[in-house]
């Protein structure tokens, strides 16, 4: 079984329903599918064969899938490249990987590019990879079966209130795994999937309403792009379902999207790419304590050794042993919740005294005149390591009154050696900050 697979049996269930729409392209399962299957055909006169593990590069959602499932039905494993990735960082993860080939989808057509390195065995019966993220050096390909995504989703559906009846929205490339799990879960449930091409939060609102959307998945940080497009109005009466992860909540984020979401119900989750999801909490107030990624879901046990979170789970990356740990750091409170405490890597050694980058970052955006704060690790000659903080600020703050609020607001021993105020944060293909693009504009 694969997702091709999946997706012709809802299609023969309900050939004529929305399945897919991107800004002015609107596709019904079996239009798609005739999509998808253009695309098998021009990739089946390619040197792509069966077993083979290719990246796969589109420069829109639209053919990432189309491509995705192609490959699939073909009985190859694709790995869907992230839009920002340099020829010499593909080349890389190629060689590091022993991947086959490089594949490119433009209209229905497929240009293969082998590398003609051996096919791999594989112990399990994987039908595609991910890039690993937050990867320092050049990102590892973990692969994953049809059961690791699809077993699950039974069980996030109810959680996050995914049905037939769903019309999700969610934006960026699906070579973020948390887009394509998403995406995928609506396809197993048989619901409908809105998103747009465009980083323009006036056209994702257009589109939300013209389509009835009934829940909404994005990472934080685009989030507060749509709060802030919609200007505090109650613009999404509609939507019943918002879930969100990867970075935390802080309480001016909450309040906005309580706005603009009056009906939603609100779910933090914690999860990890080599893990599918792991804790979740419902949002009720913007009060409550950020680092609480709440209760796991059912069926995932988690534990504490030496500070680090470990996960049990049936439901991984082929080859993971678990119980699992990512490196994050935490502890469990008498409730049975999870209390984040960051990646074990987040922390900055400066002079004897440890920071902790998630904690301040959490701490910058609460803080009256600030919009958004990115943490970044420097090297300091005298003490090691430093902190530099980038800082949007609200429009109606001045540069000195926010460094006044961040002196009041922060121990000495806490503050950032240096502040920078930039109009926005640069994000990358995943919409998380983009660490690369920080260092360019410090340096």
């Amino acid at each position: 079984m694969n997702y091709f697979d999946l997706l012709v049996q809802q299609t023969e269930t309900h050939p004529d329903k929305l399945f897919f729409v991107m800004d002015d392209h609107a596709f019904t399962y079996e239009k798609f599918l005739k999509l998808t299957a253009s695309v098998f055909r021009s990739a089946k006169e390619t040197d792509v064969q069966p077993g083979d593990d290719v990246l796969l590069f589109a420069n829109n959602a639209v053919l990432q899938l189309a491509g995705f499932l192609a490959l699939q039905h073909l009985g190859a494993r694709p790995i869907l490249v992230h839009k920002d990735m340099g020829p010499r960082e593909v080349a890389d993860v190629q060689a590091v990987n022993d991947l086959q080939g490089f594949a490119e989808v433009q209209a229905s057509t497929v240009r293969f590019t082998p590398t003609h390195l051996p096919q791999q065995a594989h112990a399990e019966p994987d039908i595609l990879g991910v890039l690993s993220s937050g990867s320092t050096g050049t990102p590892k390909v973990l692969y994953r079966t049809y059961d690791s995504w699809a077993g699950f989703f039974p069980t996030q559906n109810e959680i996050f209130a995914v049905a037939d009846d769903t019309v999700m929205f969610l934006h960026g490339s699906l070579s973020f795994t948390g887009n394509m799990n998403s995406l995928l879960s609506v396809l197993y449930a048989g619901g409908t999937i809105v998103t747009s091409d465009h980083l323009r939060c006036k056209i994702w609102a257009q589109l939300m309403i013209e389509y009835h959307v009934n829940c909404i998945y994005m990472i934080p940080t685009k989030l507060v792009l749509l709060a802030e497009a919609m200007n505090g109005r109650q613009a999404f009466p509609e939507v019943c379902t918002m879930f969100t992860g990867s970075q935390l909540l802080t309480p001016p984020m909450i309040e906005d999207l309580m706005n603009i979401l009056p009906n939603a119900q609100i779910i933090l989750y914690y999860g990890a790419s080599e893990l599918n999801y792991i804790t979740y909490a419902i949002v009720d107030s913007p009060y409550r304590p950020p680092e609480n990624l709440g209760r796991p879901f059912p069926g995932i046990e988690i534990s504490i050794q030496d500070g680090l979170i470990y996960v049990d789970t049936k439901y991984h990356v082929s080859g993971a042993q678990v119980p699992f740990s990512v490196r994050d750091t935490g502890s469990i409170n008498e409730k049975g919740e999870l209390i984040f405490g960051g990646r074990k890597g987040a922390f900055v050694n400066r002079g004897g005294v440890k920071l902790n980058l998630l904690k301040m970052e959490t701490e910058l955006q609460s803080l009256a005149g600030v919009r958004e704060a990115v943490a970044l690790r420097t090297k300091d000659e005298l003490r090691g390591e430093g902190v530099v903080a980038f800082v949007v600020k609200e429009e109606a703050a001045t540069e000195e009154d926010v460094r006044r609020t961040i002196r009041h607001a922060l121990a000495a021993a806490e503050m950032p050696d240096k502040l920078i105020f930039v109009a926005e944060i640069p994000l990358n293909d995943c919409g998380k900050p983009d660490q690369d693009a920080l260092q360019k504009l410090l340096a």
